[in-house]
């Protein structure tokens, strides 16, 4: 029989303007509310009004008029597919931001070889990749994956070692193109992980344009970041005593604010990749060996693996991009080109976290390259997922300088960034667009122009060799060797793109996915400079102590302290990785064309005695 609760009451310290297409409550600052409910998470709370409205609020924003009755929930019902509350969604997903930006991006590397290039076309460019899921107050429950029969486990059991973890069932994970029943989900996993909760994201039809890319129009700024923990970070509602080894260290630059480099940067090589398999063959993987320089120890980790730690990276490291992984594959995935295509993707993607200098150095990362043992993995791994300092908690971790940031400054910085972003990434679909199409054309159109030339030329021989007649005789071989020489010329056309395109347009995809994070970031740096501009206003209205505004200012800091050196960190990637690209572009154009003109100067010269 069920027993009537006390009603929780709140009364609101601050105006709120909720969003009501995202399920949020506006109240004003005194006013009485009801709490339904606290348990929605990361900072947020049920609510209802006098009026009976009923909505999602932030829980920094109003104070308990009486504190809540411990209650007791009644033990979980069996599994049932997930149906559609509005109120109560999936607060465990911290990129929302950028959700239909990111599925124009194409976030991540496809597959660079032949026939994966002649199978794109244009709109495959902006199809092809995985994006950070968005988290939507109507979603009770679900975890936003697209399955048709509900949401996938959040824990994985702690028995075996490599149950469920076949690649079989991969294209459950994050980058999977398909839906997948209920029936279909991965239990607990290899090492005892869970699969990832990324999904592939559609180009909504009421989306607009902004600073960022395309976002949702229902999207409402301080909800993200309140969403992300940023809200209970700069109110001061959350505190930690961190320790010396969980402190990162941001200095100034001439350059601005960046992160402290560790003085021993180390690389970590992919090899090896192998084949197993597991219940007497029934599920078959592969498996990669991965081998950090600073260990000189091989540990072996699978795709699913990668997909873990990516979904902890994006948890806990809230104003860093996470590159995305490579796609998936559907079919093919163990044959000898996928998996070398796979094992060079993962290598890049591998290399790009080892040069961050905070990811590298982090806890969840090392223990990723480093742990073969059963029981300290999964032991690390609850850890992982257990870690404080996740979302706005990261940045309880920001060692930041003493001076105190110009917010104007800050803002035309940002602005600046905002539209260098925006720019790039257009740059970039420009250029994979060109240059995909030239690569088509080195394949097809100009193997073949250069062909029909060369086909002309044996033709012209074939009739002057009719004449054998000794004067004709040098001529006649001369036509025929230049009609050799433009054949090898459109093979040299065909073959060019893997000495030099190939690697140019490797590394435009991995920028266009890298940008695509970048909107989740962004929006949640204007969070925090919205909510020291609202607590300056209230202050001035004489509504907020300045002491407790000038707190939050200095919280507000620390995340323009991390945005503006992750900032720094890309524009310095993005000019090491450029110089190189243009460098071995250029060099291969160049050897190309002076193998061109080498041939052609040597069939120029049978003609010197015809």
């Amino acid at each position: 029989m069920l027993t009537s609760k006390k009603a929780v009451h709140a009364r609101g310290l601050y105006d709120f303007a909720g969003d009501h297409d995202n399920g949020e409550l506006t109240f004003s600052a005194g006013e009485t509310l009801t709490i339904v409910a606290q348990d929605i998470g990361e900072g947020w709370w049920e609510a209802k009004n006098e009026a009976g409205q009923q909505g999602l609020i932030p829980e920094a924003y109003v104070q308990l008029l009486e504190p809540p009755e411990p209650s007791f929930p009644p033990p979980p019902p069996p599994s049932a597919p997930a149906t559609d509350h509005s109120g109560a969604g999936d607060w465990n997903v911290q990129q929302s931001a950028g959700d239909d930006w990111n599925a124009r991006q194409s976030a991540a590397a496809g597959d660079w070889n032949n026939d994966a290039w002649n199978s794109h076309t244009t709109d495959s460019w902006g199809d092809q990749a995985p994006a950070p899921s968005y988290t939507n107050h109507n979603s009770a429950g679900l975890n936003n994956q697209g399955f048709q029969g509900g949401g996938m486990q959040q824990q994985a059991s702690e028995e075996g070692w490599d149950d469920d973890w076949d690649d079989d069932n991969e294209d459950n994970s994050s980058n999977s193109t398909t839906n997948t029943s209920q029936d279909q989900l991965p239990g607990s996993g290899n090492f005892g992980l869970s699969a990832a909760k990324r999904e592939r994201k559609q180009m909504s039809q009421n989306s607009d344009f902004s600073k960022y890319g395309t976002v949702k129009k229902s999207f409402n700024r301080f909800s993200t970041f309140a969403k992300t923990g940023g809200d209970a970070f700069l109110m001061g509602t959350v505190s930690a005593n961190v320790s010396e080894s969980d402190l990162i260290k941001i200095i100034d630059t001439p350059e601005g604010p960046a992160w402290s480099y560790p003085s021993q940067p180390y690389t970590c090589s992919i090899k090896s990749p192998k084949k197993e398999s597991k219940l007497k063959g029934l599920k078959s993987y592969i498996a990669y060996q991965l081998t950090p320089s600073f260990s000189n120890i091989q540990v072996s980790r699978r795709y699913k693996h990668f997909d873990w730690l990516h979904e902890r990276l994006e948890a806990k490291f809230s104003c860093i991009p996470i590159p995305p992984l490579p796609d998936k594959a559907l079919s093919g995935r163990y044959e000898d080109d996928f998996v070398s295509e796979r094992m060079r993707q993962l290598q890049l993607w591998v290399d790009r976290m080892v040069r961050h200098p905070v990811i590298s150095q982090s806890e969840v990362f090392n223990h990723f390259l480093t742990c073969t043992d059963e029981k300290k993995w999964k032991a690390g791994k609850r850890k992982a997922e257990k870690d404080e300092y996740q979302g706005g908690k990261f940045f309880l971790t920001l060692q930041t300088p003493p001076n105190c940031l110009d917010m104007r400054d800050v803002e035309k910085r940002m602005e600046i960034f905002c539209k260098f972003v925006k720019n790039m990434d257009d740059n970039m679909r420009n250029m994979l667009q060109i240059g995909h199409d030239s690569r088509k054309k080195h394949l097809g159109p100009y193997k073949r122009e250069f062909q029909k030339i060369g086909g002309s030329f044996k033709q012209l021989a074939d009739t002057f060799n009719l004449d054998s007649g000794a004067h004709s005789q040098n001529l006649t071989a001369a036509i025929d060797y230049t009609g050799d020489t433009y054949n090898e010329i459109g093979d040299m056309y065909e073959k060019q793109p893997k000495e030099d395109l190939d690697h140019m347009l490797e590394v435009l995809f991995e920028y266009k996915g890298m940008l695509s994070t970048y909107p989740d970031v962004l929006k949640l740096h204007e969070g925090a400079i919205g909510k020291a501009k609202e607590c300056e206003r209230l202050k001035d209205e004489g509504r907020m102590p300045e002491s407790d505004v000038t707190a939050v200012i200095q919280r507000s800091d620390v995340i323009s302290y991390g945005t503006l050196a992750e900032m720094n960190h890309f524009q310095r990637e993005r000019v090491t990785d450029y110089k190189e690209m243009m460098q071995k572009y250029l060099s291969g154009q160049i050897k190309f064309y002076r193998e061109i003109t080498q041939k052609l100067e040597t069939a120029l010269h049978r003609f010197d005695n015809a």
